[in-house]
């Protein structure tokens, strides 16, 4: 069977109640990807049964904070699989998918809308491990579960390989980004000066696609020649950072400056949909650019404590004050 093409065909039929036209389309299958490849997870587990014969269990997780519910929820809802798991007592909730048939149709999808990030290797890995296993002839084998351990060594947080298959390519859409964005990015208010920048912080092996995220923006921000001609470097940076304590060395992106903020990059995001409640963070973020590059708190302390006061409720402030 060809699981790509019923899968995207099923999930064009899906009706997700409050959802525009635009969620059930591709570019909701991009924003997944793109939001798999900052918060997704992609389990190969082994258990030893009483008898001592080996079994693999595989799963797919988002897990987030509980306050996200209603975001996995609507994951949940609109691919049709899965389900969600509330645990109050550790204040996450996440969307898990483990059953044979449904992790056929999830892989279906990712093979259709390709990760651009490191995750998919472990995509990889995990599609092959679940293939032997689920699709052999026989009994669990010896050579069968050397060749899965084998899989299992350099997958998720033990990966030391990230070398792509030479016919891999990263595919960068505005919607794949975008997920990536509510996954992995920041929109920050530094409050003693009020100065705006935006952050998309990965581990260093993902150098190559912060360095094709920032060709994408430079290409699609709608920048013309005499503006770019101002800048030395590209208005767009990437900075290596050292590691911080047991955490691995990281890379950020960052876009700074209050008119390339506010006349490129909040213009380019405006025209999203986002799905998470980063897209209020957002939504402060813009009014505060917007009323920063107007000048109109210059002078002005009751418009300065407004922008204060939204800054001071973005990010993790809004979550701790919904809990």
């Amino acid at each position: 069977m060809n699981f790509i093409k019923t899968t995207v065909a099923r999930f064009e039929k899906f009706k997700y109640e409050g959802m525009s036209a635009t969620l059930q389309s591709r570019k909701f299958l991009d924003w997944f990807a793109g939001f798999t490849d900052a918060e997704g997870c992609f389990h190969i587990k082994r258990k030893t049964m009483p008898n001592g014969n080996i079994r693999y269990y595989f799963e797919f997780v988002i897990k987030l904070h509980l306050y996200h519910a209603p975001l996995l929820k609507m994951i949940h809802s609109t691919l049709g699989i899965g389900r969600i798991a509330i645990r109050p007592n550790t204040n996450t909730c996440s969307f898990e998918v483990g059953s044979e048939k449904e992790l056929r149709i999830l892989i279906g999808l990712l093979e259709n809308t390709t990760l651009i990030g490191s995750k998919y290797l472990d995509f990889l890995s995990f599609r092959k491990a679940f293939f032997l296993y689920f699709d052999r002839p026989g009994l669990v084998t010896e050579s069968l579960i050397i060749e899965i351990e084998k899989i299992r060594e350099n997958h998720n947080t033990k990966r030391t390989v990230f070398e792509t298959p030479e016919e891999y390519k990263c595919v960068i859409t505005d919607y794949k980004l975008l997920g990536l964005i509510e996954g992995d990015g920041s929109f920050i208010i530094q409050k003693q000066d009020l100065t705006p920048k935006f952050e998309l912080e990965l581990t260093s092996n993902q150098k190559p696609l912060l360095v094709a995220i920032q060709a994408y923006l430079i290409s699609n921000l709608g920048f013309d020649a005499s503006y770019l001609s101002k800048f030395r470097l590209p208005p767009i940076k990437i900075r290596d950072l050292s590691s911080k304590s047991n955490s691995k060395p990281t890379i950020r992106l960052e876009i700074t400056g209050i008119d390339l903020l506010h006349n490129y990059f909040n213009v380019f995001l405006s025209k999203l949909e986002f799905y998470s409640v980063k897209g209020k963070d957002f939504e402060d973020f813009s009014f505060i650019c917007k009323t920063l590059h107007s000048k109109a708190h210059v002078g002005n302390q009751e418009i300065k404590d407004l922008l204060l006061k939204r800054a001071a409720n973005m990010n993790n402030a809004r979550l701790l004050t919904k809990q």
